[in-house]
């Protein structure tokens, strides 16, 4: 157990370091936009590659693995309805999740309708690999909105729509992963109805939520909070995952609730999100050394009609930004091919799968999630500034600071240009 920790730590150290040398790609603090250096590099050290990490360590520390994919969940529901200091609206999230949603049930539908046609798995395990391969791909990570504020200094109105629906996209995966959870034939809570199994994976993390934030008061003590938030986030995982229920999706409620009750959401948010980076390396890298090849005969051709459904779900969610949004009509239909990028929650929402019901199944959807991260990366972010090029919102970065000048219009696009320059030693009463 020594030398697999060792391990763990030499590769966590080399992932940092890569991180900080892929250049101009990167997110200021962050790395690519779907952090997908920490998936290759899981892959090639993992036991298709070098065999530096075998599965065996890999699942003697998988319950760490999953706590540190629940307080993934529990960050991006923490910030889910804030962009910067502004709060996303309604209109726009709902987009967002539509949008979320006819993708994901493209993907799936191609995947069940191959599956039958070829004769590949059965029952329950059919409707696991197609939903969840559904679910995992219906994403649109925010760190590629970001990337393009950063990189190219988009401003507008069709800016900010983008990062708006990117943020409230991530409901579906992690709503969709707790229903996927509570209707596996082997749950814990099985003699109870549908219902009650989803309303307890939703309703730990909202009464977690509420007490937590009861427990931070009135005033605001950054010592103290750590107490708190870490407490209730660990309770609340490990009741989820001892009723056999999905702890990420459980952790965004408790995070989601918790940005809603507390009045210190703000000083919360910025707390608790340099969080994310360190959290997001080992569970983006196992996810990486986890993918399994040969889980699956025909894996590939399962592989290749995920991504062309994906693509052509995104060409659609574009002509319906077209016709619906007029601040899109002159970024054209491609811009759907700007929000294909998936990210961190994505590989570790599948992660989390394959550990919870392990079998072909899940070990396919990871494969399918490596994959739709991969395929992002190549074409959301360079899509996407092309888009808004169209659309007139990238403006040239100052040659000395490499960013966007601040007095350009619009509100914050993401954190990029706030988050940036704002820490919880921002607010006065965090500093005792």
């Amino acid at each position: 157990m020594s030398g697999g920790i060792a391990v763990l730590l030499g590769l966590l150290v080399v992932a940092f370091v890569s991180s900080m040398l892929v250049g101009g790609r990167t997110i200021r603090g962050f790395g690519l936009p779907s952090g997908a250096e920490y998936l290759v590099l899981g892959v090639v050290v993992g036991p298709h590659g070098l065999g530096l990490l075998p599965r065996s360590t890999v699942h003697g520390f998988q319950p760490i693995f999953v706590c540190a994919a629940a307080w993934l969940a529990f960050v991006v529901g923490l910030g889910y309805l804030i962009v910067g200091r502004r709060r996303v609206r309604l209109g726009r999230a709902l987009a967002g999740i539509f949008g979320a949603g006819l993708v994901g049930a493209g993907v799936a539908a191609a995947l069940f309708f191959v599956l039958d046609l070829v004769g590949l798995l059965h029952g329950f395990e059919r409707l696991e690999l197609a939903l969840g391969a559904g679910f995992v791909g219906s994403e649109t990570t925010r760190h590629t909105v970001r990337w393009v504020a950063e990189r190219h200094g988009a401003r507008g109105k069709l800016s900010d729509w983008l990062a708006d629906m990117a943020r409230a996209s991530a409901l579906v995966p992690v709503l969709g992963l707790g229903i996927l959870f509570a209707v596996a034939p082997d749950a814990p809570l099985g003699g109870f109805e549908l219902s009650v199994r989803v309303g307890c994976t939703l309703g730990i993390g909202v009464v977690m939520g509420l007490v937590a934030a009861v427990l931070l008061g009135s005033e605001f003590r950054r010592d103290e909070s750590w107490g708190i938030l870490l407490g209730t986030s660990l309770l609340a995982a490990g009741v989820a995952t001892r009723l056999g229920l999905a702890a990420v999706a459980t952790l965004f409620a408790m995070g989601l609730t918790l940005s809603i009750a507390s009045r210190h959401r703000l000083e919360i948010k910025f707390m608790v999100q340099p969080t994310e980076k360190p959290v997001l390396l080992p569970v983006v890298l196992v996810a990486g050394a986890c993918v399994d090849f040969d889980s699956l005969p025909k894996l590939w051709l399962l592989v290749a009609v995920a991504l062309a459904a994906r693509l052509c779900a995104e060409l659609v969610r574009g002509v319906l930004l077209v016709a619906l949004l007029p601040v899109a009509r002159r970024a054209g239909p491609r811009i759907g091919f700007g929000m294909a990028s998936t990210g961190a929650i994505s590989l570790a929402l599948a992660f989390t799968l394959t550990v919870r019901l392990p079998g072909p199944a899940s070990s396919a959807v990871l494969l399918l999630a490596a994959a739709g991260v991969l395929l992002g990366e190549l074409i959301g972010p360079a899509e996407l500034k092309r888009a808004l090029e169209q659309a007139g919102e990238t403006h040239a970065l100052d040659a000395e600071t490499d960013v966007a000048p601040l007095s350009l219009p619009s509100s914050a696009l993401h954190e990029a240009d706030f988050a940036e320059r704002t820490s919880v030693s921002d607010f006065p009463e965090a500093r005792r």
